[in-house]
């Protein structure tokens, strides 16, 4: 993909990008310490009490990066110029998944974010003073449906179970809708 192979945006938004299930295997990594054939057979309980007793430091800094993650952030730079992490904290130790989180990125990002954020309420950032909408790529429906809610343009994308088609096809969706 060249340059020239997509149409550029009018209007500056900024990117923002989720790193669990994004760029770091954090699902995955979970299910093996479960020792469970997919993380999907672990239940809400089981997922929060392994949140609430792991060493949040130890476990988001040691996360597998997902082999697509920097491909990801370049095209995301291609297109939009640059981009923000914004990730969760985890509620149970909110200082310890930052750094561990800050020291992923430090060790497995080859692309580095013009901002790192980290907050639960990340629709906060789906538009900007303007009204121009920013654009959210994020695993979880609910993150991706609040920042529709709030004017945003959002492209759930889930490293495992899609492939970079559907980042590129949504960055060219939102530049189509950025500039009308």
């Amino acid at each position: 993909m060249r340059a020239r192979e997509f149409e550029s945006p009018k209007k500056k938004f900024i990117v923002y990008v989720d790193m669990d299930g994004v760029l770091a295997d954090l699902f995955n990594h979970v299910g093996d310490l479960h020792k469970v054939p997919h993380h999907k057979h672990i239940n809400p309980a089981q997922w929060e009490e392994f949140f609430k007793n792991v060493n949040a430091y130890k476990l988001f800094q040691e996360l597998p990066a997902f082999p697509t993650a920097n491909r990801l952030l370049q095209i995301v730079k291609r297109y939009a110029g640059g981009y923000t992490i914004l990730s969760s904290p985890l509620n149970f130790d909110r200082a310890g998944s930052i750094r561990g989180k800050r020291e992923w990125l430090a060790e497995h990002i080859t692309v580095p974010p013009d901002n790192v954020i980290f907050e639960h309420e990340k629709y906060k950032y789906a538009t900007q003073t303007d009204g121009t909408p920013n654009v959210l790529i994020d695993d979880f429906n609910r993150n991706i449906n609040a920042w529709k809610s709030h004017g945003g343009i959002g492209i759930k994308y889930q490293a495992d179970e899609n492939n970079l088609g559907t980042v590129v096809d949504g960055l060219r969706k939102a530049i189509q809708v950025i500039n009308q």
